[in-house]
């Protein structure tokens, strides 16, 4: 037994009207009631990528966008029957992604009956409207196909069996770029820049665009979005997230020295970090005259003098500095193990400095 016309119609107004997928009858179960999601699948490839740029009126020229088929630009589309069709049925303009109405009302499809070969077919032959005639002779214009089909009872006189004419059409298709890229109307582009002047300095960076800057000022990264092309200054940029934000300047800097590794540096920290816990943990015991100090470039053993450790033994010390960093820029805030010797032949620490 075929498959019934009102089964066909259940299954389309449940896929079409509610992304479901058709399990039962509609008396069974009603489209809203359908639980299994069926969205239609969209392909990269059909994605009209300049989409923005089609004007709200049909144009009077073509670009590399729009082109055009009326008499007085590139001429109105002669198509070709298609001969798997009952007689002058379907027409066949051999192109797709023609432009609907939906982007402007003067998109809308004109067809027009005339003899074959005409550079004026809109001057010279019968226009046919899409609501027809009076006779039950509508026609239907599939824009993503560009496939013309006469879907009422009827085909209208000017293109019926007795007639030599064939279709033509009037409107537009898209010819732009397809797909998710670099030339998608509104899609942001990603820079990386060393630093802001070289943002500043790019007049292709547009609104919307991210920008990863490796120095923000304070001798780390951050991230920006552009809130109008060709940014000039930093009124021009929002600050998404920087190296702090993003946890990745953590809370604990940690090494492992060794007894000739001189000075080792552990990590910077960010203006008003405060150091508070500063360990040593001699893992091998070093030999010699080595010393240890935890600080920086201004104060070598501002953290942890010498004297607060015995390389000699394999213990953990600690202490709990009060010293807060204050220069705006991270990378003058750099702590570093001091490791010095003139007779150490050996010797293994870890060490971890914990901060707030």
């Amino acid at each position: 037994m075929a498959i019934t016309d009102s089964q066909k119609v259940d299954l389309l107004w449940k896929k079409v009207g509610f992304s479901k997928a058709k399990t039962d009858t509609n008396a069974s179960k009603k489209a809203p009631n359908e639980g299994n999601v069926s969205d239609l699948i969209v392909k990269t490839s059909m994605i009209w990528a300049q989409s923005d740029d089609i004007p709200g009126v049909i144009p009077s020229s073509n670009s590399s966008i729009i082109h055009v088929y009326l008499d007085s630009v590139s001429g109105a589309k002669e198509t070709t029957e298609d001969g798997t069709a009952s007689n002058n049925r379907t027409w066949k303009t051999g192109t797709t992604n023609w432009i609907p109405p939906s982007f402007g009302a003067t998109y809308q499809l004109k067809v027009y009956a005339a003899a074959t070969g005409l550079a004026n077919a809109q001057s010279s032959g019968t226009q046919l409207f899409e609501t027809g005639s009076g006779n039950e002779d509508q026609w239907y214009f599939d824009y993503q196909s560009g496939i013309l089909h006469f879907i009422g009872d009827n085909l209208p006189t000017d293109i019926g069996t007795a007639t030599s004419n064939v279709i033509y059409v009037a409107g537009a298709k898209y010819v732009g770029s397809t797909g998710i890229g670099a030339d998608a109307s509104g899609a942001s582009a990603t820079f990386r820049k060393s630093n802001l002047t070289a943002v500043f300095a790019d007049a292709t960076i547009n609104e919307g665009d991210i920008i990863e800057v490796t120095d923000a000022g304070d001798g780390e990264y951050a991230i920006y979005l552009a809130k109008q092309d060709n940014p000039a200054s930093t009124g021009h940029l929002t600050l998404i997230s920087t190296r702090d934000s993003s946890g990745t300047d953590a809370a604990t800097l940690s090494s492992t020295v060794n007894h000739s590794d001189g000075n080792v540096t552990l990590g910077n920290v960010s203006n008003l970090s405060r150091p508070m816990e500063v360990l040593i943990e001699v893992t091998t015991v070093f030999d010699g005259d080595t010393t240890i100090t935890i600080g920086d470039d201004a104060d070598p053993d501002r953290l942890m003098p010498a004297t607060y450790v015995d390389l000699s033994e394999q213990q953990v010390f600690a202490v709990n500095p009060s010293y807060v960093y204050t220069d705006a820029l991270d990378s003058n805030n750099t702590i570093k193990a001091y490791v010095s010797t003139t007779s150490g032949s050996q010797g293994t620490a870890k060490i971890r400095v914990s901060y707030v």
